[in-house]
């Protein structure tokens, strides 16, 4: 009698395992054992670097290590600050941030007064006071710190302009075969700069990012680091429309949808959260491989991204972009509701290990699924990740 109860369980267990495993391959949802990404994040403290950051600090598959300001839409100190009261209010306290160079390496390119000037008060976002303080080191310390004591090679994601990079890269060249990927929001290869079209300077051909500092663009080009590229190409196909904020808006479900819902600008672009998406999901863009070098000093050419032919490939560029995939990706990750207990092994060098907190290596997400005839099914997936000792 057992025995037969005992086959008819194991029959069901088939069967389930069977129906499971159908209902995954037909919706297109697929659960396997991916690597931890390593991520420090070398931001410009913009609005829309905000949900780029929030992107990252929740994907499942993504350790953030660090967060450095550069030099761009924010002021630096006001930009780490405002970082610092961010993560705190999220619960990553132990998430350093490092303040870089005011400045570029040599030119004396800036966005904007009435942008910057934006950052003093994070955009009219106000978040709680905080005794959390930004990192005793500069960003470009951080950076070398956090890559040559890292276990594995770190990616960085650079979302603003190349400055601190740079200067890591400088300082201490021997972490260039340590610098897994650097993954940078930058440049415009075959479409038109927007530095013109945005400001009364008189340059059409570069972008933002490597406008305002091209020497560190240069710096990078030569380095041998493995780059990914989002440039303008690839971001004029994500507008952000009024339709997509208020999709947002009726469905939010976290506060990481929440903020992202009120920094969203319609009629601008998904710059840096396109670079942000295809590091975890490089099918949201289409890639070509190319050899590229950047305009240093001829007049209102400065930070042209150019194309040359019969070099030694340099970059993997983003060419183009699945507007809808993107979407899809981003709206999955920033409204997962989600039960995470942040990584609190703090990277800081200048934290002292007896105040360290112990390390967590486990996280949980719910994946709400609404399968056709099935109605609506929650999935708990739990991800380890690997310590950051």
């Amino acid at each position: 009698m057992w025995r037969k109860s005992n086959k008819t369980f194991h029959l069901s267990l088939v069967f389930v395992c069977i129906l499971l495993n159908n209902l995954i391959v037909s919706t297109g949802l697929f659960i396997q054992e991916l690597e931890t990404i390593s991520v420090i994040i070398d931001s410009d403290g913009a609005p829309d670097d905000v949900y780029a950051i929030l992107y990252l600090l929740k994907h499942p598959r993504v350790s953030v290590r660090a967060l450095t300001l550069s030099c761009g839409v924010s002021y630096v100190e006001e930009g780490a600050t405002n970082f610092v009261k961010l993560l705190s209010h999220l619960g990553y306290e132990d998430i350093p941030v490092a303040a870089g160079k005011e400045t570029p390496l040599v030119t004396n390119h800036t966005f904007p007064t009435p942008w910057r000037q934006g950052s003093y008060n994070f955009y009219g976002f106000d978040l709680p006071h905080t005794e959390n303080k930004v990192s005793d080191l500069n960003a470009s310390e951080l950076i070398v710190s956090i890559v040559n004591s890292s276990p594995e090679n770190i990616t960085i994601v650079a979302l603003g302009p190349l400055t601190n990079v740079a200067l890591a890269i400088q300082s201490d060249p021997s972490i260039i075969g340590k610098i897994e990927l650097l993954d940078i929001m930058g440049g415009a290869v075959n479409v038109p700069g927007n530095v013109g079209i945005e400001s009364d300077i008189p340059n059409y051909e570069a972008e933002w990012n490597f406008y305002i500092d091209p020497h560190a663009v240069n710096t990078i080009l030569t380095s041998d680091i493995p780059i990914l590229l989002i440039p303008l190409d690839a971001t004029n196909k994500v507008p952000i429309t009024e339709e997509f904020k208020e999709n947002l808006g009726q469905v939010k479900l976290t506060p990481e949808a929440d903020i992202t819902h009120q920094f969203l600008i319609p009629g601008l672009y998904f710059w840096d959260i396109l670079a942000a998406v295809a590091l975890t999901n490089i099918e949201v863009v289409t890639i070509q491989d190319f050899h590229l070098e950047v305009v240093l000093d001829k007049e209102n050419h400065e930070g042209e991204t150019v194309l040359i032919e019969g070099e030694p490939i340099n970059a993997r560029v983003a060419i183009d972009a699945d507007r809808s995939a993107f979407e899809t990706k981003f709206l999955e990750i920033i409204n997962s509701v989600e039960t995470t207990t942040p990584v609190t092994t703090s990277n800081d060098p200048t934290t002292s290990p007896d105040t360290t907190p112990a390390p967590t290596n486990t996280s949980s997400m719910e994946l709400v699924v609404v399968v056709p005839t099935l109605g609506l099914i929650v999935l708990h997936i739990n991800n380890k990740k690997r310590s950051l000792k």
